[in-house]
């Protein structure tokens, strides 16, 4: 018994005296200037679509591991579906009832485990998984994007990713008699301006 007592307190003395992983946290707010827009093509020519009035409430995560030197990001962006224009009034509206804007008035960009490596470079990659929520479908994606320390003091999260139509279960436009025909594969890209809390 008393063997596996000295046992017991030499495992805890010896745990007690291993180096403890440092880590810091830091939220950062996503600014109502930062961008989300929707590209896609036609058989006739391509199409943007862009958020605009977007509140900028929403706030993401930074886990720092220092020693390590990398980190993990998390959060959600969330934008209105009617929000987005595509500088046409006609498209902005195919638009609008094509992700259901009104039965589904919310897109969300969930960023899941975004992993920065190359801490302290000016301009750094992160690389993991994102969840986009659009017409009431939700779909992870691995996703690669870009941080930049921009001269203002704050800083952009840049990235693309590619999806389908077909992905969130939703047809693509054919109009004016199937003259015009949206492509299935569409651009998600966003330019998230952070601003540290």
């Amino acid at each position: 018994m008393k063997t596996l007592l000295y046992i017991f307190l030499g495992l805890v003395v010896y745990l007690g005296s291993m180096p403890k992983e440092t880590m810091e946290e830091n939220q950062w707010k996503v600014a109502s200037e930062s961008e989300v827009v929707i590209v896609g093509k036609t058989n006739i020519n391509t199409f943007e679509c862009q958020s605009f009035k977007y509140s900028g409430k929403d706030v993401l995560t930074e886990i720092l591991f220092p020693e390590q030197k990398y980190a993990v990001w998390s959060g959600e962006v969330v934008l209105s579906s009617d929000s987005f224009d595509c500088f046409n009034r006609i498209m902005t509206k195919d638009f609008h009832e094509t992700v259901r804007a009104e039965e589904h008035p919310e897109i969300r960009v969930r960023f899941l485990d975004l992993v920065r490596k190359n801490l302290g470079t000016p301009q750094e990659s992160l690389t993991g998984n994102v969840e986009i929520t659009l017409a009431g479908v939700c779909r992870r994606f691995p996703i690669s994007c870009k941080l930049f320390k921009e001269e203002n003091g704050k800083t952009l999260l840049k990235g693309s990713q590619e999806v389908t139509f077909k992905d969130f279960q939703i047809d693509p436009p054919v109009k004016f008699l199937g003259a015009v025909k949206v492509q299935n594969s569409i651009s998600v890209n966003f330019g998230l301006v952070l601003e540290k809390i």
